[in-house]
Parts: structure tokens; C-alpha cells; sequence
């Protein structure tokens, strides 16, 4: 993760508030995450916002909105939280402390990681947003570095900062949010055509899910380029069929791509409709190379 400054008057005494602080776990833009020890005993995550960040206002909020909606929540694909509080000007929030890794630190090391385990992490986080849409919240940011893999096989949708209430339009913080490669066309629209953008509702986290899965079975993303073009190729270009870059199953490739469907219409139409296409599908073997004699023959016959 990227460095930044950050106020480590607490840090240096091991000590925030009723928790100790045992190691970094991460850093970021606006907090640091240490792995903490409550006085009771227990191990968390603790997520601390900089200074800097705290005199934000619309990151404070968001903060204290992830904290409010995290709070509301209890499925076992997504991230626990325990506790909230601020000390000496420094929000904090005490979180579940996962073992494992994130899909994007696997995806990093393994590029690709073959289509049961991917359907498997996929379905998992499809009923998790399926249980998060039921309750009234868009994720907005579903993508690798958002969902944790724990030893056990679980994936837990974790980092809730950029959560949209449906219910409740007015405590939404304005701006545009997401990742470039992994936003729904609806969220481009958001921002560059915002008259003519449709409400955002749970299909926007699906179409995203369908690109964590082209990522995890062809070992890239649909689309490449400028922040302006990426975003303009989610709303105008057809992405590249999964298997012009590696053998896909064709049913597999047919769920994809319809998770990718431009209107959202067209998509699955909720997290659990995404997760039972993908319960009830067959696989289709990989075919056998040929054996290189027979390769190289069939490149030197002459075509007709």
C-alpha cells in the first residue's frame, strides 16, 4: 500500500485508548490498520484514521457511516465490527482480524487460480451481496483488494467505506466512488453524464463481481488504458470474450458475460441469482494440446 504521513503520537506508546497495538497490518491513504489487543483480550483489526484525514469532513463521515452500516450487519461474508471510538482526535474502529490473504495479493502470486476455486470465492460473495442489497446497501468498490481469503476458504467482503444507503439518499457522500477497471456502467454514468445516470441499486456490485471473475479465470481485466478510456469502454465497448486469452468453459463464459451486460437489466438480477447460475453449471474440460510433431505440421500445411 501506498505510504503516507501519518500521526504516530499513539502508535509510539503501543497504546490507543483500551487497545494495544501489537503490529502495521496495513497503511493507506487516509488509516493505518494495525493488529490490536483489546484489555479484554480480544484480537481485532484495528483501522485508525490519520490525522490529516480526521480534519476531513467528508472522511470522517464516511468513516463513521461504515462504522453505523457495518454495525447493522451479520453474515458470514462480511467483515465483523466490534467497536468505535476516537481518542485524542484519532477515529477508530475495531474490526474482525482475518487470517489469510486478499484475493488480490493471491491473484498477484498466482495470476490465474482455475475455475472451481473461482466460482467458489464468486458464489460466496455473491450471497454475501445478496444479503447486503436485502438490507438496503450498494458496496460500490467489490473488487480482489476488497475481499479477503482466509485459510479456511471463506472470502469476506471487507472495506465498507464507500457504502450507498438506498434507503436513506441524503446521508450518501457525494462524488463518484469505485475503481476504474471494476465499475458498473451506471457508476461511470454517475459521473460523466449524472442527469442521465439511472439509480444505483445491487446489479452495479454484480457487474463488478463479473469482472473479479474474468479476472480470476483469464488472469486479466476486460479493459486497459487511461482512467478515461477504461471508463468509457465499460459504457461503450463489448468486453473481450474470457476465451481469447485462456480456456474458459463456454458455460462458465456465458455467465460472465452476462454479468457484464451494460444494462442492468440484462444482468443477473440479484446476488443470489448470480450464485445459484453458478451452482448449477458444468464444466467443460480443457481439450488436449496437440503433440508438438502434430503442431508443427498443422502450422506448415497449406491453407485453402
Amino acid at each position: 500500500m501506498p505510504r503516507t504521513a501519518y500521526d504516530t503520537s499513539q502508535a509510539q506508546s503501543n497504546r490507543l485508548g483500551e487497545y494495544r497495538l501489537e503490529a502495521v497490518l496495513g497503511q493507506g491513504a487516509v488509516a493505518v490498520v494495525y493488529r490490536a489487543r483489546s484489555d479484554g483480550g480480544r484480537m481485532v483489526a484495528l483501522k485508525v484514521l490519520s490525522r490529516t484525514a480526521a480534519a476531513q469532513v467528508h472522511i470522517r463521515n464516511s468513516f463513521q457511516r461504515e462504522y453505523r452500516v457495518l454495525s447493522r450487519l451479520s453474515h458470514r461474508g462480511i467483515i465483523r465490527v466490534y467497536d468505535a471510538g476516537e481518542v485524542n482526535g484519532l477515529p477508530y474502529m475495531a474490526l474482525e482480524l482475518l487470517a489469510g490473504e486478499t484475493l488480490e495479493e493471491l491473484l498477484t502470486r498466482s495470476k490465474t487460480i482455475g475455475e472451481v476455486a473461482a466460482m467458489d470465492i464468486v458464489r460466496q460473495v455473491a450471497n454475501a451481496l445478496d444479503y447486503l442489497h436485502g438490507r438496503g446497501y450498494v458496496h460500490r468498490d467489490v473488487k480482489p483488494g476488497n475481499v479477503m481469503v482466509t485459510r479456511d476458504g471463506r472470502a469476506i467482503l471487507f472495506d465498507f467505506g464507500t457504502v450507498y444507503d438506498m434507503n436513506d439518499l441524503a446521508s450518501n457522500a457525494p462524488g463518484v466512488y469505485g475503481t476504474p477497471p471494476f465499475l458498473a456502467p451506471e457508476q461511470v454514468l454517475a459521473e460523466t453524464d449524472p442527469e442521465h445516470a439511472p439509480p444505483l441499486d445491487g446489479r452495479a456490485d454484480l457487474y463488478s463481481l463479473g469482472v473479479v471473475l474474468y479476472r480470476m479465470v483469464t488472469g486479466r481485466k476486460p479493459f486497459y488504458g487511461s482512467r478515461s478510456e477504461v471508463l468509457d469502454a465499460h459504457l461503450h465497448q463489448p468486453p473481450p470474450r474470457p476465451s481469447e486469452f485462456r480456456w474458459v468453459s463456454p458455460a462458465l463464459e456465458a455467465i460472465i458475460l452476462k454479468a457484464l451486460a451494460k444494462d442492468p437489466t440484462d444482468r443477473y438480477q440479484s446476488g443470489a441469482e448470480f450464485a445459484q447460475a453458478l451452482t448449477q453449471i458444468e464444466l467443460t474440460p480443457e481439450p488436449p494440446k496437440p503433440e508438438l510433431p502434430q503442431r508443427i505440421f498443422s502450422w506448415l500445411k497449406p491453407r485453402r
